[in-house]
């Protein structure tokens, strides 16, 4: 309801065509069409289509594809904007280049949280 007063739209990409009705049913039913716009289908071909910057990713796709999605989102992403990747220690070993990428960064701030063990990245955009 936040991105409602504030002008914001959300946009999500998912894969898989029965969740991405699932979801999209979803939003409708909670009355959040208005803001909310879910798009199905392969998130590569996807993200070139959506017009404007992203202030804030939250990626839980295929782990070995996690820098490729940080490098076309990134260069869209405003300073200020917050990067979250999820399992980011369970599959650690399926992502050492994104990993390396957000802990050396110097236009990154990084930590991660592990409230339930599997990891949670979040990297903040300095400039």
């Amino acid at each position: 309801m936040g991105l409602r007063e504030t002008g914001g739209k959300l946009v999500t990409i998912e894969y898989d065509p029965q969740r991405a009705k699932e979801a999209a049913d979803n939003v409708a039913r909670a009355g959040f069409s208005d803001i909310v716009r879910v798009i199905s289908g392969d998130a590569f071909k996807q993200i070139p289509t959506v017009q404007g910057q992203f202030d804030f990713v939250f990626l839980d796709a295929w782990k070995r594809d996690y820098q490729k999605f940080f490098d076309m989102v990134f260069p869209r992403m405003p300073k200020g904007g917050l990067f979250v990747a999820h399992n980011v220690l369970n599959k650690k070993s399926e992502m050492p280049d994104f990993l390396r990428t957000i802990e050396t960064r110097p236009d990154l701030f990084s930590t991660i949280v592990a409230p339930s063990g599997e990891g949670v990245s979040v990297s903040w955009k300095r400039q």
